[in-house]
């Protein structure tokens, strides 16, 4: 027949056209359920219906299982792990909050945290759509980089459980200061349970963070070219740590809770955004 393709090829062909109809099935599958989540968390925030709160839960987990079995297909597919690019780091991070809202959620019961998580792990999921897919530079292609990107990619899912804990610990504190008992009081747990997530996630993501950065700056001095501590991204990356580490030390020298304590995790989560995203339009050497 003429255009058929050889037995062998035809055969491959039409493997990888099923490999590509699974991976986006499986993405479609984990967005629409996060779409879903993010209205039942919704209509168990404005209810106060423990039921709504439970299929949030079961549709949220289900949403990150699918999430987890995409990424292993993009894995497979680019015979690399995904968090490199920023279209599979939004994925990821996408990944790092869920898994940090459901370990969480397991932890404290603090059932508003999947209103203000799970937009914008919707948010990161769906602007995949319009980033293309771009080539591994061959630098990336060593094992520096599972250790690097994952680790930094964890942090900032923690941190920005820290700060949602933050700004739920303010409405909190300011509706019991004005003894107008309304939106959040029955709503959310006691100002020490928010307090204490505030400050384990801020630990534990500002570990990670600097385990990463630690690895990265190893990696850089061994495998890359000089001049990569002027580089946007790095520099990026060490003033987002550094924010967090005056928060950490103001927070466990002088108590930093409250309004301070959440301007700062705004600043520091913002400065995340920055690194992740607007940095890249400044060049270096980080093309990614």
């Amino acid at each position: 027949m003429s255009g058929a393709f050889p037995p062998g090829r035809s055969t491959s062909f039409f493997r990888y056209n099923r490999f590509l109809i699974m991976g986006e099935f499986l993405f479609r599958a984990a967005l629409i359920l996060y779409i879903i989540g993010v209205i039942h968390s919704a209509a168990a925030f404005v209810t106060k219906r423990i039921a709504l709160v439970k299929v949030a839960l079961a549709v949220v987990t289900a949403a990150f299982v699918f999430h987890t079995l995409f990424l292993v297909y993009r894995g497979v597919e680019k015979s690399f792990f995904p968090p490199v690019g920023l279209r599979d780091s939004l994925a990821f991070f996408a990944w790092a909050v869920t898994l940090c809202l459901l370990i969480a959620y397991a932890r404290y019961r603090v059932r508003a945290l999947g209103l203000f998580l799970l937009p914008l792990v919707t948010v990161l999921l769906l602007s995949t759509v319009f980033i293309k897919n771009s080539p591994i530079p061959e630098m990336l292609r060593s094992s520096w980089v599972y250790f690097h990107s994952t680790l930094l990619l964890l942090a900032y899912g923690m941190l920005f459980v820290a700060f949602v804990a933050a700004v739920l610990y303010l409405f909190q504190e300011k509706e019991l200061k004005s003894k107008r008992l309304e939106t959040f009081f029955d709503r959310l747990p006691s100002l020490q349970t928010l307090d204490e997530l505030f400050q384990r996630f801020l630990l534990w993501g500002f570990f990670f963070m600097t385990a990463g950065l630690v690895v990265g700056t190893v990696w850089a001095e061994q495998q890359w070219e000089e001049g990569w501590h002027g580089d946007p991204k790095v520099i990026a990356a060490s003033v987002t740590w550094g924010i967090y580490l005056i928060l950490l030390y103001l927070r466990l020298t002088a108590g930093w809770r409250g309004k301070r304590a959440a301007l700062m995790s705004l600043a520091g989560f913002l400065s995340i955004l920055f690194t992740l995203l607007g940095v890249g339009y400044f060049g270096g050497l980080h093309k990614f």
